[in-house]
């Protein structure tokens, strides 16, 4: 099951986003953010480029459990991007259940910086208590400056949707 949200990024230097309780029968399994500034109802723009919009540090939080549990440790400016870059070559790798050789879209590090720098969180392995509850889904981001006006943040929750089956009797 694939869920699209989007908010309007304030102007500030931090933001938390609450996006939403999942009930128990949708586990999150991946979270992928990005931002855009300036491209909702603009012909001009391309809508398929996302913007970095200088983030230093993101996490995504299910029920206080933090993803990742180290910070990122961002730096657009200073080229320090190997997270961003390796956790969205590593989805692939995952998601698809490919070799990362196979799955490879031949995005270069600045491509990636430039047009698709999209936050991705693997969120797969909770603890049970998470798995059997329902789960509270909170980003939080921090900037090096105030998010230009018009910013627009999106997230892709992607979740395993349990299904049960009761076996009925034939009479």
């Amino acid at each position: 099951m694939r869920k699209c949200e989007n908010i309007t990024v304030p102007q500030s230097t931090i933001f938390t986003w609450r996006l939403g309780v999942k009930s128990s029968p949708e586990k999150p399994r991946w979270i992928i953010v990005g931002f855009q500034t300036e491209k909702d109802n603009n012909q001009l723009k391309n809508p398929a480029i996302f913007d970095n919009v200088n983030v230093s540090n993101m996490h995504v939080t299910l029920n206080e459990t933090r993803y990742p549990a180290i910070d990122y440790n961002i730096s657009f400016i200073k080229q320090q991007l190997s997270r961003v870059y390796g956790d969205p070559a590593a989805f692939r790798s995952k998601f698809f259940h490919m070799d990362e050789l196979v799955s490879n879209p031949n995005i270069t590090a600045s491509d990636n910086k430039d047009l698709y720098p999209l936050f991705v969180f693997d969120v797969s392995k909770q603890s049970e208590r998470l798995k059997t509850s329902v789960t509270d889904i909170k980003v939080k981001v921090h900037f090096n400056v105030n998010e230009p006006a018009d910013t627009q943040a999106f997230a892709l929750v992607i979740s395993d949707k349990m299904l049960s089956f009761h076996q009925t009797e034939r009479r």
